[in-house]
């Protein structure tokens, strides 16, 4: 789907052309409407339309000119030019090689509607033949095909920012992002006796293979995971597509060119891109819990299935940390594994709130069991913090009582306070952040800034800063040191950002505040 713009400083001929033509029938998501060449180009900037409709007689910028500066910003842009016809022919002559197109005011809605579907016939061409000179440069084996395998794994993998690697996948490799896929995990040697250099040299030709039919065919990508497993992301077009035909196809392609049998497993749906981890998960999960050389290609069977798996896991990581209650730090861990993996399944909120308080009862009555009462009430108060918490909120509650279970009386909370607060007193002239400060205390971020705003009615980052201020005032009253030197031994690397917040909680910028003190007499030298 493609973006259009209209412009024209008659309101009446610009709305009447964005109101009486079909635009999502030609292709046309988004139709943005200008009344002049300065309101367009910043249209242009910001949103980046393929497509313009313009006048040619215009009061600040004519349509030559709007036209050239258009360009500039985006090479590509077509264009479609009315005029009246006291100037036809002289924009004719003009605008001949620069417009894909010239109409005569007023006009008709049939022509124009035409002439919008020939350019995004156009784009539609030229976009395929791009991606068909892409593919081909990947498909040999080029830098391109190197640098997309490693996008993908990060991908799977969840390193690095999820984000900008889908915006590269968008625009380095035209790929739509948002589509839905589903993964095939190959072991091409499962079966082989070959020496290792013999057996990657076959790993090497089966990718290739798998490239030669998958990517080159634009059904999917090709490429290899960290341990050598040839990963194989398949494009779903249709609402019922499946990959298990093609699946089935490769495997007697791969067994007629290699006389072996790779094992195959296929991992569930995934709804775009961000979501190929789910898939990755659900077919390694397969690969590494199915007994070798049951079948040739496993995959697993819808939500059923996938259900099935995720309780498997959730039985064994809540068993783990019943049976390790004496170790809190690997019962966190365990916890933390389950939350990746609510996560990872797409499980809907009720069902995360009601497995978290599964879970956590049965480590309360592990615990009390194992290591005497606790406080009464408590699981009922976890209840009633549940009741209309999301699935990433129940996690973080759970998490909560959890430690604070485990840690045993009030004052150890406390405790963890006094050691936070020492801790930042020591560090003030470094990067303090709540992902550092919890670290060196051993527990999570999320849970360490809810205690702390609970023990001490103050978030840790507005402590950090009152602490900051509070050093740099007795710095500025006992010594003659200059404000940016200050600024450095707070924690502050700019000089002027330093100044900014001072001043926030003072009312007085440094040099204003050491002035007064001066004044009163106060200052020690």
């Amino acid at each position: 789907m493609y973006k259009i713009l209209i412009v024209d400083d008659e309101k009446m001929i610009r709305m009447g052309i964005k109101k009486v033509i079909d635009w999502e029938a030609l292709g046309i998501c988004e139709v943005f409407t200008a009344s002049s060449a300065r309101e367009a180009l910043e249209i242009i900037e910001e949103y980046e339309p393929e497509i313009m409709i313009t006048d040619i007689q215009m009061s600040e910028m004519t349509g030559l000119q709007l036209i050239e500066a258009a360009r500039k910003r985006q090479p590509r842009l077509r264009v479609l030019v009315l005029t009246g016809y006291d100037s036809f022919e002289y924009a004719r002559q003009s605008l001949r090689l620069q417009v894909q197109d010239l109409f005569l005011k007023p006009v008709d809605e049939e022509v124009l509607s035409k002439a919008v579907k020939a350019q995004v016939e156009y784009l539609e061409a030229a976009k395929a033949e791009e991606k068909s000179s892409l593919i081909l440069q990947r498909t040999q084996g080029t830098v391109e095909q190197t640098q997309l395998e490693k996008i993908m794994r990060d991908l799977i993998h969840r390193r690095g920012e999820i984000p900008g690697l889908l915006e590269r996948l968008k625009i380095s490799y035209r790929m739509d992002v948002q589509r839905r896929l589903q993964m095939v995990l190959i072991v091409p040697t499962l079966y082989m006796s070959q020496k290792p250099p013999e057996e990657n040299f076959r790993a090497m030709s089966v990718k290739n293979v798998c490239m030669s039919v998958v990517d080159a065919q634009e059904d999917g990508v090709t490429f290899s995971d960290d341990d050598g497993t040839i990963a194989v992301v398949y494009f779903l077009e249709e609402e019922n597509d499946s990959v298990l035909e093609k699946t089935e196809e490769l495997s007697d392609i791969l067994k007629d060119e290699f006389d072996t049998n790779p094992k195959m497993v296929i991992g569930s749906v995934a709804e775009g891109m961000e979501n190929l981890y789910i898939s990755y998960n659900d077919a390694k999960y397969l690969l590494n819990t199915e007994k070798e050389g049951i079948q040739d290609i496993i995959q697993t069977f819808g939500a059923k299935r996938k259900n099935d798996i995720f309780r498997d896991i959730y039985a064994e990581l809540k068993g783990i940390m019943c049976s390790n209650i004496g170790n809190p730090e690997y019962v966190m861990k365990a916890f933390h594994t389950f939350c990746k993996a609510t996560q990872s399944y797409n499980l809907s909120q009720q069902t995360v709130r009601r497995l978290c308080f599964e879970i956590a009862t049965a480590t309360y009555f592990s615990y009390t069991g194992d290591l005497g009462e606790i406080e009464s009430g408590k699981l009922e108060a976890l209840s009633k913090s549940l009741i209309s918490a999301s699935g990433e909120e129940a996690c973080e509650v759970t998490e909560m009582f959890l430690s604070q279970m485990l840690s045993g009386k009030e004052e150890n909370v406390h405790e963890i306070i006094d050691q936070a607060k020492y801790y930042i007193s020591q560090h003030l002239t470094e990067e303090l952040t709540v992902a550092n400060i919890a670290a060196s205390l051993y527990i999570t971020p999320n849970y360490f800034s809810r205690l702390f705003k609970r023990v001490t009615k103050e978030g840790c980052n507005e402590y950090i800063v009152r602490k900051r201020i509070e050093k740099a005032k007795s710095l500025l009253e006992t010594t003659s040191l200059k404000t940016g030197k200050i600024a450095m031994m707070v924690g502050y690397r700019d000089t002027n950002y330093f100044s900014l917040a001072f001043k926030k909680h003072t009312g007085k910028s440094p040099t204003k505040y050491r002035e007064e003190i001066q004044k009163e007499g106060k200052i020690c030298l």
